[in-house]
């Protein structure tokens, strides 16, 4: 009995209790009922232009409110009737009832900031990081780095400073998409460059947007995604007739998307996407900096034309390019090269001879007989018109060549004293012209074979540019310090690490040019800016060191992007050999046969293929 008088004592607490909080939610209910229709008669009397009435009626409102909504409602009309010193009173009491509500914290501290006081705002506005209402804080923060950096290295200080969050607060605040890519640019800044890339939004608001993350896309290594992201600016382009609306161009549009496809090894892609404006490519309207990428991509379709033996479209390009650009050192040089290869005569058999002597022709002999040439003294002429408004070495260096190749006279020790003496000559012009000279000089010496004057010239230069010193090694320094140097010369650094026998070294410098020189370090992913010799030689390095797997792989990622047929033949001629020492002579066939097939002068190619054909 004790037991069931407990049991109804309890169920009659509780059935109170229920009583108490039905009627306590009611009473709210109806007090908030109450506080609605009494804000609604206030913006009523505020339409009204009667403002006092109004501010009599808020003041006995406001002993009405409990929660951040109420505040905020009286404290917004407060502002309606600018009644600031109230407005403020009101919402300082909300934020110290509900001090850690994210709405009263940003209404208070957006108040602050309109009048200026931001180290107050600041501090309110901590609680706020990494949240919905994080831009108040970013805003806070950039109004006060502003204050202190006026001047002109205000871009230095904040890419240099934490201000990534900052941006991303603010972007997420107000989805306004010049904080995201504040976000990129700062990342870009860093060297943080997949992560940049991997900010791409889903949607572009405008051509401008696209390219410009067609660009952050592009220095990603995403070169899929940044060809997706031309093609969307180029649509916007297209939707609206006046261009001008936008800073980009077609020609900008143009030559980022075929340097993806060229990045992505589909040089085809590339020219097709060329040819879309190669036609009227004077005709275009132009914005800053398409005078600079008009040359480079016309010679690049030049290259395209000669790549497939189409003389008359190569020439075609090259006049366009010297005539339009006569300034433009590789397209002289393009220039200059086509025509020497146009005025050399081919050696003809006996038959096509007996053929000449009776006065006919065959269809093959017309066709050659009729191709585009352009005159040696033509190329010659517009390098010395070049050569006459200042000091261009690599112009210097064809002129030599071409003298060297018309007259076969010309010693190779006439050919280094010249070498020589434009090097004294230019030494002096600037760190540029220096470079280049010495490049151009290495790579002579070395293919004429003075490989110890290649090395001395190089150890001075990299002394004298770097400030090595003589207690560490110079190929201990040149290893650690190789992200500063400019990659041709690293290049030559890995090759001369190797000749000394300084092996590790060696592939540090040849790993950094083939994987971290095009500024992305993803894993295996090879830099759009390195040579295929480095590559080659790193993969000769793994070879060496045992690492079979990693040789192969580096050797099939690099035949992929060579166009060369010669290169990519040898590089094939050494796969071959190194199936051949795992035993695998079915693939080093395979591989041997498709180096000659594609270079039918690659006489160890042939000689390995025809050995394995007798093994099978």
């Amino acid at each position: 009995m004790k037991l069931l008088k407990k049991i109804k004592s309890v169920f009659n607490l509780l059935i109170l209790f229920l009583i108490l909080f039905c009627l306590s939610a009611c009473r709210m209910k109806a007090e908030q009922k109450s506080l609605t229709y009494r804000l609604e008669i206030i913006d009523s009397l505020i339409a009204q232009n009667q403002k006092k009435q109004a501010f009599k009626e808020l003041k006995k409102v406001q002993k009405k409110a409990v929660d951040s909504w109420s505040y905020l409602g009286v404290y917004k009309r407060y502002l309606q009737i600018a009644q600031n010193e109230p407005a403020e009173k009101l919402i300082k009491k909300a934020v110290k009832r509900h001090s850690n509500n994210p709405e009263l914290l940003a209404v208070y501290s957006k108040y602050l900031i309109n009048n200026g006081r931001y180290d107050e705002a600041e501090k309110l506005a901590e609680k706020l990081k990494n949240t919905k209402y994080g831009s108040v804080y970013s805003e806070i923060y950039l109004r006060k780095a502003l204050q202190k950096n006026t001047s002109e290295d205000a871009f230095t200080y904040f890419i240099d400073q934490p201000f990534f969050q900052i941006f991303f607060d603010a972007y997420n605040g107000s989805k306004n998409p010049l904080w995201l890519k504040n976000c990129a640019v700062h990342m870009l800044y860093t060297g943080e460059l997949k992560k940049a890339a991997s900010l791409n939004p889903e949607f572009y608001a405008d051509a401008d947007d696209a390219y410009f993350w067609a660009t952050v896309l592009y220095d990603g290594g995403e070169y899929y995604d940044s060809i997706n992201a031309v093609e969307k600016s180029k649509q916007f382009l297209r939707d609206y007739q006046n261009s001008n609306l936008y800073r980009v161009s077609q020609i900008a549009q143009i030559a980022l998307e075929s340097d993806s496809f060229m990045a992505l090894s589909d040089f085809e892609g590339a020219e097709n996407i060329r040819q879309e404006i190669i036609p009227t490519i004077f005709d275009l309207p132009k914005k800053e900096g398409d005078d600079s990428l008009i040359p480079v991509i016309m010679v690049n379709s030049a290259l395209w034309a000669q790549g497939l033996k189409d003389a008359d479209a190569e020439a075609d390009l090259l006049f366009d390019i010297v005539t339009n650009y006569p300034d433009f050192v590789p397209g002289l040089i393009l220039y200059a090269d086509f025509a020497y290869e146009s005025s050399l005569e081919r050696e003809e058999d006996d038959e096509v001879k007996a053929l000449r002597r009776a006065g006919i022709s065959s269809l093959a002999m017309e066709k050659y007989d009729n191709r585009r040439k352009i005159p040696l003294s033509d190329a010659l002429y517009r390098i010395d018109l070049c050569l006459t408004k200042g000091p261009e070495p690599y112009l210097e260096m064809e002129k030599l060549d071409l003298e060297y190749k018309a007259n076969r006279n010309i010693t190779e020790k006439e050919k280094t004293r010249d070498l020589w003496t434009i090097l004294e000559r230019n030494y002096v012009e600037g760190e540029k012209y220096k470079e280049l000279l010495v490049q151009y000089a290495l790579n002579f010496l070395l293919r004429t074979k003075q490989t110890e004057d290649a090395y001395n010239l190089f150890d001075k230069y990299i002394y004298d540019r770097y400030g090595f010193n003589d207690k560490e090694g110079f190929f201990v320094q040149f290893a650690e310090r190789v992200k500063e140097i400019n990659l041709p010369m690293a290049e030559f650094g890995g090759y001369f690490s190797c000749l000394t026998k300084n092996f590790s070294e060696a592939l540090r410098i040849y790993e950094f040019c083939v994987y971290e020189s095009g500024g992305i370090t993803s894993d295996g992913q090879i830099s759009t800016r390195v040579g295929t010799a480095a590559c080659m030689n790193l993969s000769d390095m793994y070879f060496a060191n045992g690492e079979k797997q990693r040789a192969m792989d580096l050797y099939g990622k690099t035949a992929g992007r060579e166009v060369n047929n010669k290169l990519r033949s040898d590089i094939f001629f050494r796969l071959a050999n190194i199936y051949v020492s795992e035993g695998d002579n079915k693939n080093a066939l395979r591989s041997a046969d498709y180096a000659y097939s594609i270079d039918n002068e690659n006489e160890r190619a042939l000689l390995l293929r025809t050995k394995l054909r007798v093994m099978q």
